[in-house]
């Protein structure tokens, strides 16, 4: 008799589901390679971005080790070198990606796409698949030339560095092809798509800075954390682009909707009609409430550690916690208190208008980076010193910078995902009503732990 249920069936029964489901969306990314590969001017840019730059590259290193640059400055030239001819044919991967939808409107081939019986993850699979094929193919086989060029006969191969730099690479083009494809999905047309990847663009500079700093450091450990950090942003950002997926709202989007301005005054006087009052909103945004308490939490840990290792020399640190405890020479209570008062708004506003640039990053930010000084001069002193130097005015400030920080992470939350029951604007605009609505209670909170740092710090 035939017994159902058994493990080893409902293990076969998920391979085949697993087995199926990369099969269909290996004929999306298919279709998009070869799409991709059909242009012959775009075929040439890209042998030029996997060889001409980084055998340039290699020329100018080998060039300085000739004439006698120096064996330091040589070294750390080629590792920047490495750099710089993975990051350019990373850009490369914005291109692809922010075509991947809106360019299959712009040719009328999206209907037909979303016609066919394939899912929804299968054709969003495929889509990120085929962009990160073809990007990490190009950064790779670019590093993989400039190596062969650079390395042999120099008596110097970072291979730590470089491992660390691949990977960093990988999590690095995943984040900017999650971010591109959400742009995609919301745009209408293709000019509107390179106009928001600005959005993309500067916040990737900043993190791109980072990581050159880094390399000249010259300390793979620290390229490690950056790589694992940006696994982190690139997960999120691939599994909220998949979560707004809808083949709905894309079938149903019009094509270059007329006056734009009267929409978006109309989505702003709608987005504060109705709004939740401050309890059932802080209840609605517990979870980007979480996340911002995590930063500061995460932030002592991190500038703790930081401060016992001198992984970052208190030289650079010590300024800005001196600005932050000592109090202002010359100054009235009433002066000083205004000046707290100032600078903690000031935080308040520029986290929030930064929101939408940073897909809320800055709203974490806004609490890891007080959590981090606070962390660093528990690790220079002892943590009854470091609480005590935020005691009284940390038992209102904190509980303020977590709710200003949450409500900031639910900016840029709204501004990178698509649901099908609304616009971006109408989302972005609501969630930035819910913030300036909280000022009303965030304000006086702020003025009030003003007034206790001075009467007590």
């Amino acid at each position: 008799m035939r017994r159902e249920g058994r493990p080893e069936d409902l293990g076969s029964k998920d391979r085949a589901d697993i087995s199926h489901f990369v099969s269909r969306a290996e004929l999306v990314a298919r279709r998009d390679l070869r799409d991709a590969t059909s242009e012959l001017r775009l075929v040439l840019a890209m042998v030029a971005l996997t060889l001409a730059i980084p055998i340039a590259s290699a020329i100018g290193v080998r060039a300085l080790a000739y004439f006698g640059g120096g064996t330091a400055v040589v070294n750390r030239l080629a590792v920047v070198g490495a750099f710089f001819v993975v990051f350019i044919p990373a850009s490369f991967s914005l291109v692809l990606a922010l075509e991947a939808f809106v360019g299959e409107r712009e040719r009328t081939t999206l209907e037909v796409l979303l016609s066919t019986p394939l899912r929804e993850t299968e054709i969003y699979a495929g889509k990120v698949a085929a962009v990160l094929a073809v990007s990490l193919g190009l950064c790779y086989g670019g590093l993989v030339v400039y190596c062969v060029a650079v390395f042999p006969g120099l008596g110097y191969f970072p291979l730590g560095v470089l491992i660390a730099l691949a990977l960093s690479t990988i999590c690095q083009v995943a984040a900017m092809v999650a971010g591109a494809v959400i742009i995609s999905l919301n745009a209408r047309t293709m000019r509107a798509a390179n106009v928001m990847a600005s959005f993309i663009i500067l916040p990737m500079s900043v993190v791109l800075q980072v990581e050159a700093a880094l390399i000249l450091i010259g300390r793979s450990e620290y390229l490690w954390g950056f790589a694992a950090l940006m696994i982190v942003l690139a997960i999120v950002l691939l599994r909220m682009g998949l979560a707004g997926f809808s083949r709905e709202a894309l079938l149903a989007r019009d094509v270059g909707l007329r006056k734009p301005l009267q929409r978006a005054i109309v989505a702003i006087r709608w987005s504060f009609r109705g709004r939740p009052g401050i309890v059932r909103l802080l209840w609605l945004r517990r979870i980007a409430l979480a996340l911002a308490a995590f930063g500061f939490v995460a932030g002592m840990g991190v500038g703790f550690l930081a401060g016992k290792t001198n992984a970052i020399p208190g030289a650079v640190v010590k300024p800005a916690l001196s600005s932050l405890l000592s109090a202002s020479g010359g100054a009235t209570p009433v002066q000083e208190a205004i000046g707290i008062f100032g600078h903690n708004l000031l935080a308040f506003v520029l986290a929030a208008l930064l929101a939408i640039l940073t897909a809320g990053l800055s709203g974490f930010a806004l609490t890891f980076l007080p959590g981090f000084l606070l962390g660093y001069a528990a690790a220079l002193s002892s943590w009854s010193v470091a609480l005590g130097g935020v005691y009284p005015n940390g038992l209102v400030e904190i509980p303020a910078a977590i709710v200003a920080g949450g409500l900031v992470i639910q900016i840029g939350a709204a501004a990178i995902h698509m649901q099908p029951n609304g616009g971006w604007t109408t989302r972005t605009m609501g969630a930035l009503a819910d913030y300036v609505r909280s000022l009303r209670w965030l304000v006086p909170a702020l003025a009030l732990a003003a007034l206790l740092e001075v009467r007590f710090g």
